[in-house]
């Protein structure tokens, strides 16, 4: 039997449709469906269970160190609360995780994971560590994504504390709708306003059901899967597994920002020779003329040569247009010019345009 989060019995009494994500039953959408769900997110607000996640906390005197040589940026000089977005690399520089690291106090760093590459991560970050180890809270513990223009609205309906000044990427300590919570805003929506609360599992029954009441003044939906892709998708942000895997570089993937390949972390030799050496592949994003997206796998074509693949593709509500990224030949296809992708028989048209597609109002 799948995994379930503690809120499987509540999407089943609001009629969502479940489906297998990684060995999770998870809500793909609910009866409001994928674009209700979509627009609420990007024009009020949109609740998110993602207690499928995994969340672990290394800590003890060679932590950070451990973790320099053991991810691929330079966590060194956070402040307390502070986060980073970084890459769990192989020798080969190929990407084993993406996670987001939080320092909570000197030498104890809480670190947030995809679900169905946990296990392994775990296991990998601890033969990295020395003088130092790692606690998985991830049975204890339960997160939500609150996300769109309202969430510090409905928030400030369950928490004294003040959220809205909460920097991007930090987290604090506070209590939401009477239990105690970490609330932190990295954010995969790409909006402006949003955050991630972590919990007692214990609590989620409770913390769901007051998010959702004191939202419905403000057009709180709960959100799906599905809502979770169109949105990460408009904004490029990555999928692992689509845009990152142990077949995919982050040169590859546009993630150079992620990298500090001047310390010398697992893979920064290999990322150091691909840079060196020209990068085989390039990310790009394609924007169709029809709502007919091509999807991950589907072949990108210039002409009669097939320069690459779709590794993600939906259509975008809020950009009107089906759109997708592709991992292609790096020179074959620059910004303005029109390949085709192969969808089913057909081969259509697509225009390779600047990332992201789209931004949130400042």
């Amino acid at each position: 039997m799948a995994n379930r989060t503690a809120l499987y019995e509540t999407h089943i009494a609001l009629g969502a449709k479940v489906i297998d994500f990684g060995g999770w039953d998870m809500p793909v959408d609910y009866p409001t469906h994928i674009l209700q769900e979509h627009h609420a997110t990007r024009q009020n607000a949109g609740l998110f269970d993602t207690g499928h996640m995994g969340e672990v906390v290394v800590e003890g005197p060679g932590a950070l160190e451990s973790l320099q040589r053991g991810l691929s940026r330079d966590l060194s000089g956070m402040e307390d609360g502070q986060g980073r977005y970084t890459l769990l690399c192989n020798e080969r520089g190929t990407v084993i995780d993406d996670l987001i690291v939080f320092k909570q106090a000197d030498a104890k760093y809480y670190i947030v994971t995809n679900a169905g590459t946990r296990l392994n991560d775990i296991d990998v970050i601890k033969s990295r560590l020395t003088n130092a180890n790692l606690r998985d809270l991830t049975p204890e513990t339960h997160k939500l994504d609150l996300q769109g223009p309202k969430t510090f609205d409905i928030l400030a309906q369950l928490c004294s504390a003040p959220l809205s000044k909460l920097k991007r990427f930090r987290m604090m300590d506070t209590v939401v709708a009477g239990v105690p919570a970490i609330v932190s805003r990295s954010g995969y929506t790409g909006e402006k306003n949003g955050v991630e609360l972590f919990f007692p599992k214990s609590e989620a029954v409770n913390v769901w059901s007051a998010i959702m009441e004191a939202g419905k003044s403000f057009g709180v939906l709960p959100c799906g899967l599905g809502a979770r892709d169109t949105l990460r998708l408009e904004c490029c942000l990555p999928l692992y597994g689509h845009e990152l895997s142990e077949d995919i570089t982050p040169l590859e993937a546009g993630l150079n920002w992620a990298l500090t390949l001047e310390k010398d972390f697992v893979g920064a030799a290999a990322l150091r020779q691909q840079a060196t050496n020209g990068i085989p592949r390039t990310l790009i994003a394609l924007k169709f003329a029809g709502r007919l997206p091509a999807r991950a796998g589907h072949p990108i074509f210039a002409g009669d040569e097939k320069i690459g693949e779709v590794t993600s593709g939906t259509f975008g509500p809020s950009v009107n247009s089906a759109i997708a990224l592709a991992l292609v030949k790096t020179g074959s296809a620059p910004v303005g010019v029109t390949v085709q992708a192969e969808v089913r028989t057909s081969r259509i048209d697509a225009t390779v345009v600047e990332k992201p597609f789209y931004k949130a109002a400042k």
